[in-house]
C-alpha cells in the first residue's frame, strides 16, 4: 500500500525534473542561438573569401544601435579577421584561419546542443514514467480509502460542518445584549 508520505516523495520528484527539464530547455535555446550565429559568421567569411580573389571585397558590419558600417577590402589576398583565442585573448588571423576556428567551435557547440538534446529527451520520458507511477499509486490510494471507508457498500457518511450555536437575539431586535 502507497502512502501519502511516499505519494508527495514522488510529487516533489516530478517537480524537481520538470524544473530540470525547464532549465534544459532554456540551455538548448541559448545553444541553438549560438549556433546561428557561428553559422551566420562563417557564411560571411566565405563570402569574403571567395570574394578576395577578385581583387575587392565588402561586407556590411553591423556595430549596434542601427549603425551599419560598410567594410570594403582591396587586393587579391586574404584580408583579416580579430578572432577571440579565449580568456579575453585576441589575435588577428586571416579569413581562411577565422573560418576554421569557427567552424571548429561550430561543431563543438553541435556536440554540446546533441547532448542537451539527448538529456532533455531522456528527462522527458523519465517525468512521464514517474507521473504515470504516480498516478497509479494515487488511484490505489484512494480505492483504498474508499473501500476502508465504506465496508459492504455503504454509502461513506458525509461529515457535517460543526455548527457554531445561534445567538440569541434580545427582546427588542438589533440590540445587543449581555449574552451577546
Amino acid at each position: 500500500m502507497v502512502e501519502r508520505s511516499e505519494l508527495q516523495k514522488m510529487a516533489r520528484t516530478i517537480d524537481a525534473h520538470r524544473k530540470q527539464l525547464d532549465n534544459l530547455h532554456s540551455r538548448v535555446e541559448q545553444v541553438t542561438a549560438i549556433l546561428e550565429e557561428h553559422g551566420i559568421t562563417a557564411n560571411i567569411l566565405q563570402s569574403l573569401q571567395k570574394s578576395a580573389t577578385s581583387g575587392r571585397s565588402g561586407a556590411r558590419l553591423s556595430i549596434g544601435s542601427g549603425v551599419t558600417l560598410n567594410y570594403i577590402h582591396t587586393g587579391e589576398e586574404e584580408g583579416t579577421a580579430l578572432v577571440d583565442l579565449g580568456s579575453g585573448v585576441y589575435g588577428e588571423k586571416p579569413w581562411g584561419e577565422a573560418l576554421t576556428i569557427t567552424n571548429e567551435r561550430k561543431d563543438g557547440i553541435s556536440l554540446l546542443h546533441k547532448d542537451l538534446t539527448e538529456q532533455a529527451s531522456q528527462l522527458e520520458m523519465k517525468i512521464t514514467e514517474l507521473a504515470q507511477q504516480f498516478n497509479d499509486a494515487a488511484a490505489t490510494l484512494q480505492n483504498t480509502q474508499d473501500s476502508q471507508q465504506s465496508p459492504a457498500g455503504e454509502k461513506p457518511p458525509t461529515q457535517e460542518k460543526p455548527r457554531r450555536p445561534q445567538r440569541r437575539t434580545g427582546r427588542f431586535g438589533s440590540e445587543l445584549t449581555l449574552d451577546d
